[in-house]
């Protein structure tokens, strides 16, 4: 059933997905993957009442309810991706839409440690939405550590981003040369530089 929600999920078709994602873990309550579905057809259900903006917010709390049960719910044994990542990436995304930035910080910063402690896997992408990476993260961390008035966590985020994108050949020297950002303005400037870069 989980299996199946994925694919309608795929196919960004959120309402039917959820419906089995739901059904899913009728049967299995301690499903993990079941509930992170959930997560992540809630959080992409927000997109479809931007008019709305109570509606929107509800929607992203129901996201991070799901999440949040997702995270103490055990690893499936059968499962060979680890969901975590999933649950953690999904957390940071969420809390981020709702300017939580404490919140985004925490579980971000999370995922991010929790890759660099696992040999041989220092990358993440969401399997559903390849486009959705360790990347995204990194920005948003970075957003949030700006809006927490932190200059130096923030460009770190910017840092390990930029270490790995490739820049077209107008980009600015702040942005090529990281390294040179001295003020808050540079530093906004990159993070939205690098945001609509990697953005869809």
């Amino acid at each position: 059933m989980a299996n199946y929600a994925w694919t309608l999920y795929e196919q960004g078709d959120y309402i039917e997905s959820m419906k089995w994602f739901k059904s899913a873990i009728r049967e299995d309550k301690d499903y993990k993957d079941g509930y992170n579905g959930l997560g992540y057809c809630y959080g992409k259900y927000t997109k479809l009442s931007l008019e709305d903006d109570y509606r929107e917010e509800v929607w992203l709390d129901s996201s991070i309810h799901f999440f949040d049960i997702a995270l103490i719910k055990p690893h499936n044994p059968r499962m060979l991706h680890n969901v975590d990542h999933d649950i953690l990436a999904g957390l940071t995304f969420a809390h981020s839409a709702l300017k939580h930035d404490s919140s985004v910080v925490f579980f971000g910063d999370s995922l991010i440690s929790l890759l660099d402690r696992e040999v041989g896997e220092k990358k993440w992408a969401f399997p559903h939405d390849t486009t959705t990476n360790y990347l995204d993260v990194h920005i948003v961390i970075a957003m949030s550590y700006f809006g927490l008035g932190n200059f130096d966590k923030s460009l770190e985020h910017v840092q390990a981003a930029r270490a790995v994108v490739t820049l077209p050949n107008n980009a600015p020297p702040h942005v090529v040369n990281t390294a040179i950002i001295t003020s808050y303005d540079q530093l906004a400037d990159a993070i939205q530089y690098l945001q609509e870069l990697l953005g869809p």
